[in-house]
């Protein structure tokens, strides 16, 4: 009877360990993603200004960019908001032209 009241404890204990162990693995996955959306926004931030600085008298032609940047800090920032709840408030925003 001793062993099995033991052997139950183990079976429990390596549950416990496996789920930590995945909990750990889901969590690395989150960073990776909020890593990956801050550099897709830098990129298409650097590219948004780059075009800004083409065309300085025409900046509508950058709309195309100026729309990838928005794009791509709205994920960042919703990334960022699931990672560290209450840290920021994120919104999403649709542009119209008028």
């Amino acid at each position: 009877m001793d062993s099995e009241i033991f052997r139950k404890g183990n079976c429990n204990a390596s549950m416990r360990a496996i789920a930590l162990l995945g909990c750990f693995a889901l969590g690395g996955c989150g960073v990776s993603a909020r890593v990956d959306a801050r550099n897709d926004y830098q990129a298409s931030a650097a590219q948004y200004k780059s075009c800004l600085a083409s065309n300085p008298a025409i900046p509508q032609n950058c709309e195309g960019p100026r729309l990838a940047m928005e794009t791509d800090e709205r994920r960042y920032n919703n990334l960022s908001a699931g990672l560290n709840p209450g840290s920021q408030s994120s919104t999403n925003l649709t542009v119209l032209h008028r």
